[in-house]
């Protein structure tokens, strides 16, 4: 039997950075990861103030959010629902 090969996963998150920078830091990664040449799936998480702009805007990284409420709709002030997540792009949640 041969072995089983595993893919490494890196998941990354930040706070209170803005559209125009989070857009220059993912550039690079994505660059620095093209280069790299593989053997990692990334994913980035985050606020879900930027996620539909960042994900639609890159492809080459999985997208997820940072947190969600259990309920997928309702009166949660500053919450938000999986459901609303998966609209913005997100397939993951921290």
């Amino acid at each position: 039997m041969g072995a089983n090969p595993r893919t490494s996963l890196l998941v990354g998150n930040w706070k209170m950075n803005g559209l125009a920078s989070a857009r220059a830091e993912v550039a690079a990664l994505v660059q620095g990861l093209a280069s790299a040449g593989g053997g990692c799936e990334v994913w980035l998480c985050p606020p879900a103030t930027l996620l539909a702009s960042l994900a639609a805007e890159f492809s080459a990284v999985g997208w997820g959010g940072q947190d969600c409420h259990a309920k997928p709709s309702g009166a949660h002030t500053g919450d938000i629902s999986a459901e609303m997540l998966a609209d913005a792009g997100a397939r993951a949640v921290v």
